[in-house]
């Protein structure tokens, strides 16, 4: 059965974008989680918008230099770790392999898995888009040493860790460290900070970081995740953990703010503020979300134009893209797909 998507050229949909963060490079967030839904969107997403179509996912198998924000993970097996890379690169999309970690001690620099998973990653890069995406730069000179070919990018965990205060030097010297820096989700609303960059190609903003602006907690917050990657069954970090959140407020909505700039999640005048000064690379980041569906709601949100003449035309590509997951399948679904007889790969 043919796609009920007809592709289009990016020339017919140019107006789409005009007012709305033009010309522009975007990561997807979820990789390594996500994956399945992930790529039914980046498929279809190309053939009804391909000017949103990311030029990146971004995500990590869980290991000892990446954080999981809810449920603790498995390894996965590098033969799938190899699968999931191939199936992005026939979509023409690259890997930014996430160690978001900032704790990185001196015996974690010797992990086997983590290193291994970086020369895969080099290796399976076949349309030459990888990279990696580091929050701590011990790890960034240890994976130089590993894998001198590779890209390396400078994640915002790293400025979150920052002891120091964060300055457009701070940021300036880190864009001659890495090949590309994130901004701090509060960073990216600070005129004071962004406005002083040297080189704004250099640097990428995250859309959709939900935490709020004010919260003093994000360092502690890191802290805690990296406690329990090496402790996961420790439940009092846990509870820690959990006590943090509801004191912060992090998941509390309240409707009479709704309308303010109460959480990092940018609004269009920010974004346009900052597509004006030079940002050019955004991030619709999935590692805060427990579940695929929130991504792929901000993945439209944040790349489509709802302005009154555009919100049908984008709610037509939203709906297109989404109705590819009820497409007939000539395989049976089954609780058994990821089923062995034995735990050796």
């Amino acid at each position: 059965m043919s796609s009920i998507i007809k592709p289009v050229t990016a020339e017919q949909l140019m107006f789409m974008v005009d007012n709305h963060l033009p010309k522009t490079q975007w990561t997807f967030g979820g990789a390594f989680r996500f994956d399945t839904s992930l790529q039914v969107v980046i498929e279809n997403i190309g053939k009804s918008f391909p000017l949103r179509k990311p030029f990146s996912v971004a995500g990590g198998p869980a290991c000892k230099w990446t954080l999981d924000w809810y449920t603790e993970r498995r390894p996965m097996s590098l033969a799938s770790y190899a699968a999931t890379l191939e199936k992005y690169a026939t979509l023409n999309v690259g890997v930014m392999l996430v160690f978001d970690n900032p704790y990185i001690t001196d015996d974690m620099l010797a992990d086997t898995y983590g290193a291994t998973l970086v020369r895969e990653l080099y290796r399976c890069d076949r349309v030459r888009k990888n990279s990696v995406c580091v929050a701590s730069d011990r790890l960034a000179a240890r994976i130089r040493e590993i894998c001198p070919q590779m890209m390396i990018c400078c994640h915002p965990n790293r400025l979150i860790a920052e002891q120091t205060r964060r300055t457009p030097a701070l940021y300036n010297k880190l864009a001659d460290m890495y090949t590309n820096v994130c901004l701090h989700p509060v960073d990216a609303t600070r005129p004071a900070i962004f406005s002083q960059l040297e080189h704004p190609e250099y640097f990428s903003v995250v859309v959709n970081d939900p935490l709020p602006r004010n919260s003093a907690l994000r360092r502690e917050h890191l802290r805690l995740l990296a406690d329990i990657r090496k402790d996961p069954y420790n439940t009092d970090l846990c509870l820690r953990r959990a006590q943090m959140v509801e004191r912060d407020g992090w998941h509390k909505i309240d409707a009479t703010t709704l309308q303010q700039k109460a959480t990092c999640n940018l609004t269009r005048n920010e974004t346009a503020t900052l597509h004006a000064a030079g940002f050019n690379h955004y991030i619709v980041q999935g590692n805060q979300f427990r579940n695929e569906m929130t991504l792929l709601w901000d993945i439209f949100r944040c790349t489509l134009d709802y302005g009154p003449e555009l919100s049908n035309k984008s709610a037509l590509i939203a709906s297109s893209v989404m109705a590819a997951f009820g497409l007939p399948k000539n395989t049976m679904p089954s609780g058994l797909k990821s089923f062995k007889f034995t735990n050796y790969e």
